[in-house]
């Protein structure tokens, strides 16, 4: 359905004014294209940077030239450089993508809802309707299971165990996703004892209270699908949260090697689990079930009870929030018998169609997009990726905002990905490389659009399976696909920017040598690659105390001929 609304040929509701023209420079004579790769920071050459290891000819030549030209510049992709709270908050697609899209430093999730923790959120009136409901129904919490910051944060939830026993309300279940992704990739164990230390104080805080796990799994094989890509992920998750069972049909670990998937609590499932499928990470086990002794799965979510999504990032939200508030017309999966639940998210995880209606915390709200100018000053725009980034082009670029602003004007385009599974980037390292440049080459030399916009996805998604020699080979698919499409702009005479939204595969290791699969605080390349031969232009940020990706959309609108809106981050050039 989300997906489905990123496609709608519609308008937004577009008043905004065409931009200036730059008093110096009138924009380069060709296409200007943007390239976003991915997961590709920038850190020390050793054995676990795959960007190193994959020795990037074509990525590695545009840097030498555009530092050759004063065209070039690390940028900060991580914590308050893009809304997050601190230094230590890792950069991720969907942050580093509404900064490069809005050039403004916008408090992201995480942020808001570390503020609103403080107090805001327990005064406010859907706190109020929840808590006087849960004095009679259950409350059941489900996420991300980690302190990884990208989907979730444990601190939230364990908040939120202690201010609903505070309130009073005395049955509650928590339906626990391990991550192994922005975490490293066994360390449930730690995160699965805060939680049942936490569920057990809370429990002992009031008479008759009952507070435990009801399910779970790993976020990568159970509910936190996107973009539609595998509806089963989200079964899993419904099916062992709504009905306490497991679908065998779709989970096939359960039989094999001792596993049953029906287990007394979530530590008895952690060490099953991992004794079963010591091969596999937190992200990839399948679900499980808590049950009495008895065998009677002790967490079902029935008609009434209350549903809280804990994670605030929305684009692996989306699915399951339309799970449970979508009626009868819901033809994705079979739900089986749907309980009417009154449900809400940590945020609104897509403002535009209203996924889902109700919330914990307001959202940020995101204006003066970069696209709402352009389309207003009449450029002709291009954007896309494959699936697994498509929304990253598109909705998280726009602000936060499904569709498109004119028809006339632009053209989205989603090359459909595969699972992004260790077992399927191994068999396919290349991913959607090769199709994306073949889309991007063609949209170049049609000659129809001024500004184009791609993401390869490689580094990230490669990057997230700890596969050393497999990322490794993505990258450098990735290298010849980046150098094919420098190529083409350049025989248009047009402008290339290279840009990273986060770091990655550039850090795989840590100093033990242990597998790193989540994102990193490092900083990302940008370049320009002109083929012009004479730029005006050079980058210069002494102006600038810590040039980062919010400074993106101003340059672009220079090198396109315009002056940057006023509330922007500074441009990244100075004009000769």
């Amino acid at each position: 359905f989300w997906l489905k609304s990123l496609r709608r040929l519609r308008r937004w509701s577009c008043t905004m004014p065409a931009l200036a023209k730059h008093p110096k420079f009138e924009g380069v004579s060709g296409p200007l294209c943007l390239l976003v790769l991915d997961g590709y920071g920038i850190y020390d050459e050793y054995e676990g940077n795959c960007a190193y290891l994959a020795n990037p000819e074509n990525i590695n030549g545009a840097i030498a030239q555009a530092k050759q030209k004063q065209l070039y510049v690390q940028l900060k992709a991580h914590g308050p450089a893009v809304g997050l709270p601190d230094e230590t908050d890792m950069g991720n697609s969907e942050v580093g993508h509404n900064a490069l899209g809005a050039g403004q430093i916008i408090a992201q999730g995480a942020k808001m809802v570390n503020d609103s923790m403080q107090g805001k959120l327990f005064e406010s009136k859907n706190w109020q309707t929840i808590t006087a409901a849960a004095k009679e129904k259950t409350v059941h919490l489900f996420g991300l299971l980690s302190d990884g910051g990208v989907h979730s944060n444990i601190t939230h939830l364990l908040t939120l165990l202690r201010k609903f026993a505070e309130a009073g309300c005395p049955n509650v279940r928590v339906h626990a996703l391990t991550d192994g992704r922005d975490v490293a990739g066994d360390s449930s164990p730690k995160y699965i004892k805060m939680l049942e230390d936490a569920l057990a104080q809370a429990e002992a805080s009031g008479s008759g209270f009952s507070y435990r796990v009801g399910s779970g799994g790993g976020r990568m094989y159970v509910t936190m699908d996107r973009y539609n890509s595998d509806w089963n992920i989200v079964k899993r998750g419904y099916d062992s949260m709504v009905h306490g069972k497991i679908d065998e049909s779709i989970v096939p670990e359960v039989g094999k090697n001792g596993y049953t998937g029906y287990y007394k609590s979530m530590s008895e499932w952690r060490e099953a689990v991992g004794a079963s499928f010591p091969d596999k990470s937190d992200q990839n086990y399948p679900p499980f079930v808590i049950v009495d002794a008895d065998g009677n799965p002790t967490g079902k979510i029935g008609d009434g009870d209350i549903v809280i999504n804990f994670n605030f990032r929305g684009d692996r939200a989306i699915e399951i929030s339309r799970a449970f508030i979508e009626g009868d017309d819901f033809k994705d999966m079979d739900r089986g018998v749907a309980p009417k639940v009154d449900y809400y998210g940590m945020l609104i995880y897509d403002n535009d169609v209203g996924i889902p209606k109700q919330s914990l915390v307001p959202n940020p709200e995101i204006h003066n997009v970069m696209s709402e100018y352009l389309v207003a000053s009449g450029v002709t725009m291009y954007a896309m990726s494959e699936t697994h980034k498509y929304g990253h082009m598109t909705f998280f670029w726009n602000g936060n905002r499904s569709g498109y602003l004119d028809t006339s004007l632009e053209k989205y385009e989603e090359i459909t990905s595969e699972p992004a599974t260790p077992e399927q980037i191994a068999k396919n390292p290349a991913m959607k490389a090769p199709e994306i440049a073949d889309a991007m080459i063609a949209a170049v030399e049609s000659g129809k659009f001024k500004f184009l916009r791609a993401n390869f996805a490689n580094g990230d998604m490669a990057g997230h399976t700890g596969l050393i020699a497999e990322t490794t080979q993505s990258v450098s698919i990735m290298d010849k696909q980046v150098g094919r499409v420098l190529e083409a702009v350049r025989a248009k005479g047009g402008t290339t920017i290279v840009v990273a939204d986060h770091g990655n595969c550039e850090y795989m290791k840590d100093k033990k040598g242990g597998l790193v699969t989540s994102h990193s605080c490092n900083p990302v390349p940008f370049l320009i690659d002109d083929a012009s031969g004479a730029a005006p232009f050079e980058i210069d940020t002494t102006a600038i105390a810590e040039p980062g990706l919010t400074n993106v959309a101003a340059t672009v609108c220079n090198l396109l001929g315009y002056e940057a809106p006023e509330q922007y981050e500074k441009t990244l050039l100075a004009f000769k």
